[in-house]
């Protein structure tokens, strides 16, 4: 699906640049290696325009659901990708088995948070990348685990993409001492597997796009489901992808459904 019209109320960059100077997190490391990630993933495109993290969290009326990309770029031929960039915790020492679980979660992990922010946003991206940067480089067995994952994952939404990159300077993004306390982290964490991914269909043809949301809204946001009425706690995707399309200038509020959300944001 192609998308050619202004992120309502975004201010884009022309052709690439600016993008990781107005990111949510300014630690020099995670600048760097966001840097890097959008350059490697913009390789070979014509970029016509970038959007950074924060121009996409202002441009749905300043909110932020989980899952904000780090950054997004549109091609000349109208082809919108989104990134969001990880650096995964892998320990030195850990064996197969533990790396390719810490690769699964982790990958997982920004799946199901930046669906949550593309139906909150009612975005629609070409392709959603899901950038990995390695510590070091891993056996071939992990990263197949990870390619037979993300087969299983396109097969729910595909959309979604994961590259494995090793850095040429490992020390410019991985401070000292970084998942020192990963194994804390990941005990206090909920595990997640692909039955927690929506599905998402998307028939070409028509350009009509459908989620097949399961979702289970009746904790955290009762309220907000007793106030407005059933059909509005899920998106009509033709509608949205159409509004995308239409460079209209209606409030981003207008555009997308609203969710009182809570998330635990570990990765």
């Amino acid at each position: 699906m192609r998308e050619t019209a202004s992120m309502g109320g975004c201010s884009p960059s022309a052709g690439g640049q600016g993008v990781v100077d107005h990111s949510l997190n300014m630690d020099p490391f995670n600048l760097r290696a966001e840097e890097l990630a959008l350059h490697d993933c913009a390789l070979g495109v014509e970029v016509r325009r970038t959007w950074s993290e924060t121009e996409l969290v202002r441009s749905f009326g300043g909110r932020m659901p989980p899952g904000t990309p780090d950054g997004m770029f549109e091609s000349w031929d109208g082809n919108l990708t989104s990134v969001q960039v990880v650096r995964v915790p892998l320990v030195s020492g850990s064996d197969n088995a533990a790396m390719q679980h810490t690769l699964a979660q982790t990958i997982l992990s920004k799946v199901v948070k930046s669906q949550t922010w593309l139906r909150f946003t009612a975005t629609a991206p070409h392709e959603f990348i899901i950038f990995c940067w390695l510590p070091f480089q891993v056996a071939d067995a992990v990263r197949h685990h990870v390619e037979i994952l993300m087969e299983r994952v396109r097969l729910l939404d595909r959309r979604f993409s994961a590259r494995l990159r090793l850095p040429a300077e490992p020390q410019a993004i991985f401070p000292a001492h970084f998942a020192c306390n990963h194994d804390f982290v990941m005990s206090k964490s909920r595990g997640l597997s692909e039955s927690d991914i929506s599905t998402f269909e998307c028939d070409e043809d028509e350009e009509t796009c459908e989620w097949d949301i399961t979702w289970d809204w009746t904790g955290d946001s009762a309220d907000a489901v007793a106030s407005q009425p059933d059909e509005a706690t899920t998106c009509d995707a033709s509608r949205t992808c159409h509004m995308l399309r239409s460079n209209a200038a209606a409030p981003a509020a207008q555009c997308a459904c609203r969710y009182a959300l809570t998330w635990d944001d570990n990765g």
